[in-house]
């Protein structure tokens, strides 16, 4: 079965998660949901105490033409950051789950430059728990080669065993999943953030001589 290009509209596997029901759900995050609930709340304050004492407002900025930015700021700013707020409230506190198990977070996200072989490094990482130093190579390699062409993405749930393997590519503003994300056998399931910290020190030993 042929996959189909899915335009992403961020940095992550969202829009393939979305796309496959039967094996992820979307739910709210309850931390970032309380977290721009908060935020919103702070500016619903500052609105009250700006447009309920305009006149004390301008005053304690100054009144004076040097202190324009800041009395238009102190006006516009809270409303602006009101209505950001409970934009990402709708849009932003979403999170993955996968069906009937735990919550997927993304320990690992590399971009490269054009032409880095990306391909070689996502098979080294498929073999996963059975080559540790294979997917530290492979880390090192893709930390060597920073750019902004392509996105190599890892989204796991801990608990349990669930790793996915993604590429997004980067055109001009736009950015795509071009190929299936694929899984890692759960008996190779590894520690992606610990092996990426030590691919990072080890790269930065390198560097360094």
């Amino acid at each position: 079965m042929s996959f189909t290009p899915l335009r992403s509209r961020s940095r992550s596997l969202n829009a393939w998660f979305a796309a496959r029901p039967d094996l992820f759900v979307s739910e709210r995050s309850p931390r970032k949901s309380a977290t721009w609930l908060v935020i919103a709340g702070l500016m619903v304050v500052v609105m009250l105490v700006v447009y309920l004492n305009p006149e004390a407002t301008v005053e304690t900025l100054g009144g004076r033409v040097r202190s324009g930015l800041a009395i238009a700021g102190a006006f516009f700013l809270p409303p602006a950051i009101f209505v950001a707020s409970i934009v990402m409230f709708f849009v932003s506190a979403r999170r993955w789950r996968v069906k009937g198990g735990g919550v997927l977070t993304n320990p690992v996200i590399h971009g490269v430059v054009a032409g880095f072989p990306l391909e070689r490094a996502t098979a080294a990482l498929q073999r996963g728990s059975s080559d540790s130093a294979g997917v530290v190579a492979a880390l090192k390699d893709v930390i060597e080669h920073r750019g902004d062409d392509r996105l190599l993405t890892i989204w796991t749930s801990d608990a349990d065993r669930a790793m996915y393997i993604g590429v997004i590519r980067v055109a001009g503003k736009e950015l795509w999943i071009d190929s299936e994300p694929t899984a890692v056998d759960p008996a190779l399931f590894f520690d992606a953030k610990a092996l990426d910290r030590t691919a990072m020190r080890e790269q930065a030993g390198l560097g360094g001589r």
